[in-house]
């Protein structure tokens, strides 16, 4: 079998020796006249999947390394008779982890406590829940608004958008969907803005088009106060530089880049094609995962515990170094879009929260339960 696959699928030429033929390529170039004889299509989101890139093609099968669809036309793939396979949850560690490095930073530059603020968490799926949990961990009231979830399982106590959109922090974990019952496509508009607290602090690592851009900015020019941490933008890599200049935050849609994170995508993918094509596995994820720059960090009895939770999580994740490194796309007059591009492509090396073993005195029980609650492995002593 021949495979193309995106460049920025990790370990993706060992993971699947054992099927075929494997060859890379930029996802965002993808065309029709790349795949030949290709069988079977890996993607992340960038590739736009659907009729003029398939039409007449030998594809049998599409995985995406993602939890998102919307670059998928699904229904053509259902038409063709095109297996295929999503990643969902495989990244959705690393993106609240993002989450809890943003607000910790944000916290620092203005001055106040996490646990004295009210986090409201719209779409509460594989990435919000986490980020739920996370949260609780650090004793953070939460509100959850995620109809689709309440319909289907009902497993936490939901609040309606009024009252979730009252919340001091409101940050976005919602697929991006233009019809049905519940579409998200600028859910978040002018008319929601305006229910917001002139000083709420907004999250976005859902699709940037949640969010109405022109609204945001609108609402920004009369209410500067207003925090926003963007990691998603409408019309990327083409995105608006006023936006980013406002932006408190911004990064290049990394909140999920965790290498831990892209690996399980590639697993995913690897057992759902061999499932698919009724082949063996051969390759496992843990095989292939370089030992962490960082392994262990020790703290004495002396240590405040936010110190010490802001000092772990800044080691891991540290998300000022991504908005440092998007700002510099302010200075290009041309070759913005290759700019946001290559900052995802060349994307260090970042581990999850789990690669950290914390050595805590036994008289730090508290802190040790918090640093467990944020994903850290914690040895008492």
């Amino acid at each position: 079998m021949q495979i193309i696959a995106d460049e920025n699928i990790p370990f993706v030429d060992i993971a699947f020796a054992n099927l075929g033929e494997i060859r890379t390529v930029a996802g965002r170039d993808l065309s029709y006249a790349d795949l030949g004889e290709t069988e079977i299509l890996l993607v992340r989101s960038v590739t736009p999947v659907n009729e003029t890139l398939l039409n007449n093609s030998a594809i049998r099968f599409v995985g995406t390394a993602t939890i998102g669809l919307d670059h998928i036309d699904l229904a053509y793939l259902h038409h063709r008779g095109i297996g295929f396979a999503s990643a969902p949850g495989c990244n959705a560690i690393a993106a609240a982890e993002y989450v809890i490095s943003a607000l910790l930073v944000i916290a620092e530059r203005q001055g106040f406590s996490l646990a004295d603020k009210t986090v409201g968490i719209i779409g509460c799926g594989n990435v919000g829940s986490r980020v739920l949990k996370k949260l609780i961990a650090l004793n953070i009231n939460c509100l959850i608004y995620d109809p689709p979830q309440q319909e289907q399982r009902g497993e936490f106590d939901y609040v309606d958008l009024e009252t979730v959109l009252s919340a001091d922090i409101i940050t976005l974990h919602v697929p991006l969907e233009k019809q049905g019952r519940y579409p998200t496509y600028h859910l978040i508009n002018e008319a929601v803005l305006k229910k917001l607290s002139n000083q709420v602090i907004l999250i976005n690592t859902s699709r940037g088009a949640v969010i109405d851009e022109s609204a945001l900015l609108n609402r920004l020019a009369t209410h500067p106060e207003m925090t926003v941490i963007l990691d998603v933008w409408k019309n990327e890599p083409n995105i608006n530089p006023l936006l980013l200049q406002r932006a408190t935050l911004a990064t290049p849609h990394i909140a999920g880049y965790s290498l831990d994170g892209k690996v399980r995508g590639t697993e995913m993918l690897y057992t759902a094609v061999c499932h698919y094509f009724k082949k063996d596995k051969m390759w496992q994820s843990q095989t292939s995962l370089p030992v962490p720059p960082l392994t262990c960090l020790s703290f004495s009895n002396q240590i405040n515990d936010s110190v010490a939770i802001h000092t772990a999580v800044m080691a891991c994740y540290d998300i000022r170094r991504d908005d440092a490194t998007l700002r510099r796309m302010a200075q290009e007059i041309q070759g913005r879009r290759f700019f946001f591009d290559n900052l995802r492509k060349y994307y260090p090396v970042r581990r999850e929260f789990s690669c950290v073993k914390i050595e805590l005195p036994i008289e730090k029980s508290r802190l040790a339960k918090q640093l467990k609650g944020l994903g850290f492995q914690v040895d008492l002593k």
